[in-house]
């Protein structure tokens, strides 16, 4: 019967709309290069990355409204991923792709699936826990929760002590998240309500009594979505986790199907970075996936603000003396200077104070995103530190502030080990003055690799 309202749709699709979406979609890149250069924070190795689904079911996006809490991810999609662009003025917007479903979806839902995107690989960790992010959306929302259009998703693990467990939960419980399971009436404070009701259509077709009826909603005053997003709902951002035997090799399958027919879409928005570990163990490992370009992980990754001392001293370019510099690491796409590290700074500031030292602060990132958005990004790093420092009772006017976005990298931005040593202030001491008024006055920003001061 829904295939009426797919008619309708198509109606839909070459009414000509302005696009006022803050949504960027790209599906030209590989799985490989989604998992390894977006999905993947520090403290995790993959391999064997595959893919099952149309090649529209899969996308790089970017979310510049803010719609989401993501930045920048992965969209595994039932339909077709340029469907996440709002603004949401169709309540039947969606893509049948003719696709297979998946049987272990099928198993947590009680109808047959459709069109399903599969995205699956193994992977180590470094530490004891792992989590990463997602928001779950839906053109099912809000017509269909209750009905066998029940669209679903999963996230499966399989490894040392985990049998296909289900990350996708309803958080402190074994409940998948479906659209029956959250929506506007249950479990609510997970969702988003963006429904779109339409009042130019004096009559509509209505599933439950499998007839067309009048719209209630026709000739009223518009009701304009909240969000700029086309599904009629999502969830809050959401994270999934587990713990895990550190080295051990797991297997994560991450999928999402609509159920009972292959009309309206559905999506899981993976968010960048975030599939990370973290815990009190830290092991070391070799690489198991035996990739050319990183023979081995040294896989003590720098837990996000931890100094450690840098084994080579930073090349000088005069005859004043040079002191090996601290190095402070971030998140991924993050500037916070986070407590968790304010006694490792405040012994830094004691023994800087000891010794009357110069200290030049150089904020740094890795490669993803914009060249002119990571020296920014680089900017505000540095500045933290900075922050910081100034908290603990250095003198500002004694700190130099420099950044270079991506135009020094440490190591290879190709690998989450490489980017996360990347993501990085280091602090360099000068026993020499220098003349940081004079620095200050510089107006442009040098993209190059002398970096910027004031």
């Amino acid at each position: 019967m829904r295939y009426k309202q797919f008619f309708v749709l198509l109606i839909f699709i070459v009414r000509p709309l302005v696009s006022w979406s803050q949504f960027v979609i790209d599906t030209t890149n590989s799985p490989n290069y989604l998992v390894e250069t977006i999905l993947l924070g520090q403290g995790v190795l993959v391999g064997n990355v595959q893919y099952r689904g149309a090649p529209h079911a899969i996308a790089k996006f970017e979310d510049f409204s803010d719609v989401t809490a993501i930045r920048q991810g992965i969209i595994l999609t039932s339909g077709n991923s340029f469907y996440l662009k709002g603004p949401n003025r169709s309540t039947f917007k969606g893509w049948a792709s003719g696709t297979m479903g998946d049987a272990d979806l099928n198993s947590i839902t009680a109808g047959k699936t459709f069109d399903a995107a599969v995205l699956e690989f193994d992977f180590v960790t470094t530490s004891e826990n792992l989590s990463f992010r997602y928001v779950f959306g839906s053109e099912e929302y809000q017509e269909y929760v209750g009905s066998k259009y029940n669209d679903v998703f999963a996230f499966f693990i399989n490894g040392p002590g985990l049998d296909n467990v289900n990350l996708a939960r309803i958080p402190n419980t074994e409940i998948p998240i479906t659209i029956n399971n959250v929506n506007h009436k249950k479990n609510k404070k997970y969702f988003r309500d963006n429904d779109f009701k339409s009042n130019y259509d004096r009559f509509i077709w209505d599933e439950r009594s499998e007839k067309v009826v009048e719209n209630k909603y026709f000739g009223k005053n518009k009701n304009l979505p909240k969000y700029d997003i086309q599904y009629d709902g999502f969830t809050v951002l959401l994270t999934a986790s587990c713990q895990v035997i550190p080295g051990q090799i797991y297997h994560i399958k991450l999928a999402v199907a609509d159920v009972s027919d292959g009309i309206l879409d559905s999506g899981v928005l993976l968010d960048g970075g975030s599939f990370h570990s973290f815990g009190e163990k830290v092991v070391k490992l070799e690489d198991p996936f035996k990739q050319n370009d990183l023979p081995q992980l040294i896989a003590s990754v720098e837990k996000p603000g931890i100094f450690e001392h840098k084994e080579n001293k930073m090349p000088s370019v005069s005859v004043e003396p040079q002191f090996e510099p601290e190095i402070v690491y971030f998140d991924f796409d993050s500037y916070y200077t986070q407590e968790h590290f304010l006694k490792q700074l405040n012994k830094v500031a004691t023994w800087y104070s000891k010794e009357k030292l110069i200290l030049e602060l150089r904020g740094h990132t890795d490669s993803i995103g914009s060249q002119d958005y990571n020296l920014k990004l680089s900017k505000r790093r540095a500045e933290s530190v900075k922050e910081a420092l100034v908290m603990l009772g250095l003198a500002k006017e004694d700190i130099a502030v420099r950044f270079f976005g991506e135009s020094q990298p440490l190591q290879s931005n190709r690998q989450v080990a490489g980017r996360a040593k990347n993501r990085r202030v280091e602090l360099i001491f000068k026993s020499k003055p220098i003349d940081i008024n004079k620095s200050s006055h510089t107006s442009e920003i040098n993209k190059g690799t002398s970096g910027k001061v004031y």
